[in-house]
């Protein structure tokens, strides 16, 4: 007995006519009758009542009939559900990323990716960028979402997101009422930022923009989340310099400049293993902007 078998039968149970039945299934009478054969010699019962006028169910076919409806059902069903999954269309995508990354454009391509794929469980997880690394690599994650670093071997990557620094004062900070900030009014400033252990790239970053104007930032407090640091700042603890997309964070007695003339911008960088195949992970992928290749997801949209 095989699908085919199956078919054809169906198509004869609800035909009840060898002519009619093979020309739904656009064969000729003959190898339906031979399937038939056959599908009754493999069960060992007589699934119909022959006549020179009428073909008829016997109490046997009527039960297989019934059956037969919920086998292919459950075929088509399989095959609907394979093809979701190598479209990745199904699935689960288990994305880590840094604090403010879900503050970009990027949080909301993740979040239009589930709207558009809700049998998607996206799960995110924030941790840093050595943290990522780590739970990629232990299969923990699927795709990272990390500040610029050395990236290991057997890890790709590739570059999603860049924006401008800006500054965060308290909103009764002198320099708050200028447009823009020129980082070198800030010399005599405490700051705010996170520890370098905790991303030591970007957090060298921020300090090499200091260095460029002539002074090192003093660091006085040391906190690992942007809403913490904007907190702190607009509690006056210090001022801090943050990516752009921290500026949607309003807090009372809190001012966001844009920085005056500066170097290289934040960088947001997504990581994956180079040998995945996951269509669902890889359809994640390319609405992010990375440039994997797709076989089975070249119609997948790419989130603007």
């Amino acid at each position: 007995m095989d699908l085919r078998q199956l078919r054809y039968f169906v198509a004869l149970a609800e035909e009840l006519h060898f002519g009619r039945a093979a020309a739904r299934l656009a064969i000729t009478q003959p190898p339906l009758s031979f399937n038939i054969a056959k599908l009754e010699a493999s069960l060992g019962v007589q699934l119909l009542q022959r006549t020179t006028r009428e073909v008829a169910l016997t109490a046997a076919g009527k039960e297989i009939y019934k059956e037969a409806l919920k086998i292919l059902a459950l075929t088509a069903n399989a095959r609907e559900l394979a093809g979701r999954a190598a479209r990745g269309e199904i699935g689960a995508v288990h994305v880590g990323f840094v604090g403010s990354a879900v503050l970009t454009p990027l949080g909301e391509r993740i979040r239009a990716f589930g709207a558009i794929h809700p049998d998607v469980d996206v799960v995110l997880h924030e941790l840093n960028s050595f943290e990522q690394i780590d739970a990629l690599q232990a299969r923990h994650i699927d795709i990272g979402i990390i500040h610029p670093r050395v990236i290991p071997n057997g890890i790709a990557s590739h570059s999603l997101h860049g924006e401008h620094f800006i500054c965060l004062l308290p909103a009764d900070h002198p320099l708050a009422r200028d447009r823009t900030i020129d980082v070198r009014e800030l010399r005599h400033d405490d700051f705010v930022l996170f520890p370098r252990h905790f991303s030591p790239e970007f957090h060298d970053q921020i300090v090499a923009l200091c260095a460029s104007v002539g002074f090192t930032p003093n660091i006085r407090h040391q906190v690992r989340h942007m809403l913490t640091i904007a907190t702190l700042v607009a509690k006056r603890f210090g001022v801090s310099i943050v990516p752009r997309s921290v500026d949607v964070v309003t807090l009372p007695n809190l001012a966001c400049r844009p920085l005056g003339k500066q170097a290289t911008p934040s960088e947001l960088v997504g990581i994956w293993r180079d040998d995945e195949q996951g269509s669902a992970v890889l359809s994640m992928l390319h609405a992010l902007g990375a440039p994997v290749q797709q076989r089975e997801l070249a119609n997948s949209p790419r989130l603007a």
